[in-house]
């Protein structure tokens, strides 16, 4: 009997890691996406492969931050008004989830997804020849004040209740773990389980070779149609379409669109984020991805230059750039270390998929057989996609997954 045909809809870092996770299971697997994979939202993060990114951001202590974010005084947050109007439903939604209740119940969540999903890495970097991207050096969070670090308890609460490893600093030490940095910020949080890689694009690639090198297959372009008969059927353009026993949609912000023409109403929108790479400076380089919590922002060593990223822009998924919040990004990231020159002439942006719980999306269809979910992995995406892979699988088998999928699976909302 020959193997089962798989297509998996989108070659970002979820899209690569299902495909090779399937692979691995012994499917026919072609990966179809527009672009060259791994170059959507998938390109443009701070490379962390994190075990602790688990405090979703509509967590409890948004609502105190609302008048400073509405008021766009915290560089954490832009927004267009207009997306605000239109997405006012998914917002109202979206701030529901702001208890103590679904905090504890994401946050345990999240981090079994993402201790598996970082051991789960380290296979798949060895496996591919990436090691010389990683960096186990950990993920470090600063503050410029007091009344900022006493801010983040709730965080170090969630660390201690779910078990992430971490560690503090106080201004002193900090000087010592991380020289490039000016001496601004008073305290520091290292997770010190967590690692990062110096081009995520490059990881793309890598994981990317390991599965056409195995015979998997590449397909450039866009799904226009989707049609189930005794099989699936994707029809890309006016060729004959691409035939396949089963279709996992897993194409990021795209993901709701592609899924609304088969009848699902997903509640999504996009997190924008952006990033500027800069010429080291003259002082000590960087050992590891720094958040200036205050100043609302990500620095991270890459292969290109030292990568400035910006906080939330909540705009249509489409909509012209805007630079402003990237650019304040970058005045603070002078104040935190030593900067050279922009590289490019522009900013990059990129888009992140969120579902109103902040909590991905794992699992079947619930009306189409055949048809499988993996997206909606908000900031997480390159934390989460090795585990989010293998459960599917283990789903897709009507297998015991290694870790509990309740928390993720289509089911928890009406579709």
């Amino acid at each position: 009997m020959s193997p089962q045909r798989i297509i998996v809809v989108g070659g970002g870092i979820i899209g690569i890691t299902t495909a090779l996770e399937f692979q691995r299971r012994s499917y026919q697997v072609s990966l179809l996406d527009p672009k060259q994979p791994g170059r959507e939202t998938s390109y443009g993060n701070t490379g962390v492969l994190s075990d602790g990114s688990v405090v979703i951001s509509n967590n409890p202590g948004l609502r105190k931050q609302l008048p400073k974010l509405i008021l766009k005084k915290s560089n954490a947050l832009n927004y267009s008004l207009g997306f605000v109007i239109k997405r006012l439903p998914w917002i109202t939604r979206f701030l529901s989830y702001c208890t103590d209740q679904h905090l504890d119940h994401s946050s345990r969540a999240l981090r079994a997804l993402q201790a598996h999903s970082l051991e789960l890495h380290l296979t798949l970097i060895s496996d591919s020849k990436a090691e010389h991207l990683l960096r186990k050096t950990g993920w470090l969070k600063v503050f410029r004040s007091d009344a900022s670090y006493k801010g983040y308890e709730m965080e170090l609460k969630v660390f201690e209740r779910t078990g992430v490893g971490h560690t503090l600093y106080s201004e002193d030490e900090l000087k010592q773990l991380e020289p490039a940095l000016n001496p601004i910020f008073r305290h520091g949080v290292l997770l010190h389980d967590a690692c990062s890689v110096s081009s995520p694009a490059a990881l793309c690639d890598a994981y990317l070779k390991l599965f056409t090198d195995a015979g998997g297959k590449v397909i450039l372009g866009a799904a226009k149609k989707f049609q189930q008969t005794e099989h699936w059927e994707v029809q890309l353009g006016d060729s004959e379409p691409l035939q396949a026993d089963a279709v996992i949609l897993a194409a990021g912000p795209w993901s709701a669109e592609i899924a609304k023409s088969l009848g699902y109403k997903i509640p999504m929108a996009w997190e924008r984020g952006y990033h500027w790479h800069l010429e080291p400076g003259n002082g000590p380089a960087l050992t590891r991805a720094v958040h200036d919590v205050d100043a609302g922002y990500v620095m991270s060593p890459q292969q290109q230059g030292v990568r400035i990223t910006s906080g939330v822009e909540l705009a249509d998924r489409d909509a012209p750039h805007d630079d402003r919040q990237v650019q304040q990004s970058i005045r603070s990231a002078r104040q935190a270390t030593s900067l050279g020159d922009k590289i490019e002439d522009t900013p990059w942006m990129g888009r992140r998929p969120t579902l109103v719980d902040s909590l991905p999306m794992i699992g079947a269809a619930p009306r189409h057989p055949g048809l499988w979910f993996n997206f909606g992995h908000q900031h997480n995406g390159l934390s989460t996609s090795a585990a989010s892979a293998q459960l599917l699988a283990d789903l897709f088998e009507d297998k015991p997954p290694a870790i509990d999928v309740e928390a993720f699976q289509p089911n928890r909302f009406r579709l």
